[in-house]
């Protein structure tokens, strides 16, 4: 009998410290703090998301899956450079949000995922996921996108910056401060 009460607390030993592990690898980083507002950018807000964007960027006219979408000014190969948040319902967790959007992008035809790392943003662990695209008419120019996910509530929250192929190392810094902003409301 003292041998099955010694299993049973080693197994449930064993169970718990797989459970913390994985919990504890995507749990909020309490301690995370916001990057500053970089030069020459604004704080743009929607229902229950924030993010900033340079101050010369506009916002777009027309419908898309976004809910919201701004755009440089200054074409670059016939395509302006642009940031977008989508909303959608999702239960869970910002990391299996964006692992969902990943694997959404790797059966999307059009896309190729070149970089996914594990990154914080508003101190969810999450992806930062960059992409290149083929384009579809009307457009003729190849892109490429920097994205990230968070969830919250019972919603996800998607944001992401699109470049034409051949300037996105220009435009990396601007992406990289727009992507890394986004935050939800809790």
């Amino acid at each position: 009998m003292r041998r099955l009460a010694c299993r049973g607390s080693i197994i449930a030993l064993c169970l718990t410290a797989s459970l913390g592990c994985r919990g504890s690898r995507h749990v909020r980083v309490a301690s995370y703090e916001p990057p500053p507002l970089p030069a020459g950018f604004v704080e743009r807000t929607g229902a229950g998301w924030r993010l900033a964007v340079p101050s010369t960027w506009k916002e777009k006219a027309g419908k898309g899956p976004w809910v919201w979408a701004v755009a440089d000014p200054q074409a670059v190969d016939d395509l302006r450079a642009s940031a977008s948040v989508v909303v959608e319902r999702f239960e869970g967790e910002s990391f299996e949000y964006a692992r969902a959007n990943e694997a959404s992008l790797r059966h999307e035809p059009r896309a190729t995922v070149e970089v996914s790392r594990e990154d914080v943003i508003d101190g969810d662990p999450t992806l930062l996921i960059e992409s290149r695209w083929t384009p579809m008419p009307p457009l003729a120019v190849p892109y490429r996108t920097m994205q990230s996910a968070l969830a919250s509530s019972g919603e996800g929250y998607l944001v992401t910056c699109a470049v034409a192929s051949d300037a996105f190392e220009r435009y990396r810094s601007t992406c990289e401060s727009v992507v890394r902003s986004f935050a939800v409301e809790r």
